[in-house]
């Protein structure tokens, strides 16, 4: 028995991955001074998940892929209240990478939920 890889699990993990890379790399080189190593961790977490998009086991990409979505969210979900200070421009940048990374977060769990009840055998259907 073979295992099939899930495009479309893929295709969210690769989004999201690369939405996680542009904020890490935005919220480290954007920000005029110093800036923390931390703010690369968003990019780390959407290398992770670039990485998971190739895995043929789509129960492994989405578990690896759903441990992406926990951290990120842990990291960033704090920042959520804030959205509105964001929007009317009372919050820094760094608030502005962590509620986004958030947001991708969330985004990317409601994907990976949806693409494994797509890709799913219909009854009757084999997996080989």
């Amino acid at each position: 028995m073979t295992t099939k890889p899930n495009i479309r699990l893929a295709g969210v993990l690769r989004a999201a991955g690369l939405v996680l890379l542009v904020i890490g790399a935005a919220g480290y080189l954007l920000p005029s001074g110093t800036v923390h190593w931390t703010a690369l961790i968003p990019a780390i977490l959407g290398a992770i998940a670039l990485g998971a998009s190739f895995l043929r086991n789509p129960w492994a990409a989405a578990g690896l892929g759903a441990f992406v979505c926990a951290i990120a969210l842990m990291g960033g979900g704090t920042a959520l209240p804030q959205i509105p200070a964001l929007l009317a421009g009372d919050a820094g940048p760094a608030t502005a990478s962590r509620a986004t990374t958030a947001i991708v977060a969330i985004l990317a769990l409601a994907g990976l939920a949806h693409a494994l009840l797509r890709g799913r055998p219909r009854h009757g259907e084999g997996s080989a």
